[in-house]
Order: C-alpha cells, then structure tokens, then sequence
C-alpha cells in the first residue's frame, strides 16, 4: 500500500450542534520532534477535551501518564516499566496509553519510553520491523540517541544508559 505524505496541517474541528459552537480545535502537522501540540492543563479543560484519535475524552490515568512523558528531556529515555512503577500500574497500561496519545510529538514526546531490555518497543501501535518504529528510532537518534543495528538502545545524549526516573 503506497504512502501519503501529508505536507499541510491537519485540522480536526469537533462542534457542539446542540449548543452550535466550537468546542475545540486540535491542529498538527508532520514536520518534526519540535512540533508542539495543544495540551490541556485546567482540570475544566482536561475533563472536556475529546481526543481526536478515539473521538472519547482522555482519561484521568492516561493524563498521568502524559504528565510523566512530558518531564522526559530531549536527548533522554525512560521505559514503560520505569513510567508503570511511578503510577503503581502495569507496562502495557502505560503502552496503551502511549498508544492513544493526541499529544505528540510535542509536549508528551512518547518516542522517549522504550522497553526495559533497552529494545526500542513499540511506537504508533506498531512493534519490530514497521515503518513506525524505524521513526521513533530516527527521533531518537535526531535528539542524539545511540541505538545498535538491532534497535537496542546504546546511550543517551549525554553518553549515560541511564533511563529518565527523576519525575516531579
């Protein structure tokens, strides 16, 4: 199946017919890591904003775990594990999460959780050798990342193995 590079933003608007008004706009385009999306701060705002990848509102656990991503410093990674312990959850809720994540590239950098056997893991609900994961492979080494011909981490930007765990 070819693919379609899409080179103008997208724009996904929801209306309330009800009351005839916007509710919100989500706007992204596919230029790169530094792209920055709208993210929901208020708990008046979170509770209403409807995630364009599901069309449901997010969740108050998928929320967490955004909140932690979006403490991962450019150049560094954490794990799924590392993200499951701080929350008291399980690896594959923070993946699902991750999964359905409407803020990324930018404030909720997702491509930074690999698995906690250093293999890249999956990205966009792909895993092993699918388009996806060679990109998030190729973000991470764009923020100075190192990874074996294998996928399997090397090191951080600061030459450290070390996995981000210092969440506020």
């Amino acid at each position: 199946m070819p693919s379609k590079t899409i080179t103008k933003p997208i724009k996904i608007t929801k209306i309330n017919k009800r009351k005839k008004e916007i509710v919100q706009t989500f706007i992204a385009n596919n230029k790169d890591i530094d792209t920055q999306v709208y993210y929901p701060i208020s708990q008046k705002e979170r509770e209403s904003f409807i995630n364009p990848k599901t069309g449901k509102v997010v969740t108050p656990f998928q929320y967490k775990v955004y909140d932690l991503v979006a403490q991962v410093p450019k150049g560094q990674v954490t794990s799924y594990k590392v993200l499951s312990d701080t929350l008291k959850s399980a690896p594959r809720a923070v993946g699902q999460a991750l999964r359905l994540n409407p803020f990324c590239p930018l404030p909720v950098p997702c491509h930074r959780v690999i698995a906690s056997d250093l293999t890249i893991g999956g990205f966009s609900g792909s895993f092993g050798d699918s388009q996806f994961v060679a990109n998030k492979k190729a973000m991470l080494e764009l923020e100075g990342c190192s990874f074996n011909e294998n996928y399997v981490f090397k090191n951080n930007v600061d030459g450290s193995q070390i996995m981000f765990k210092d969440f506020k």
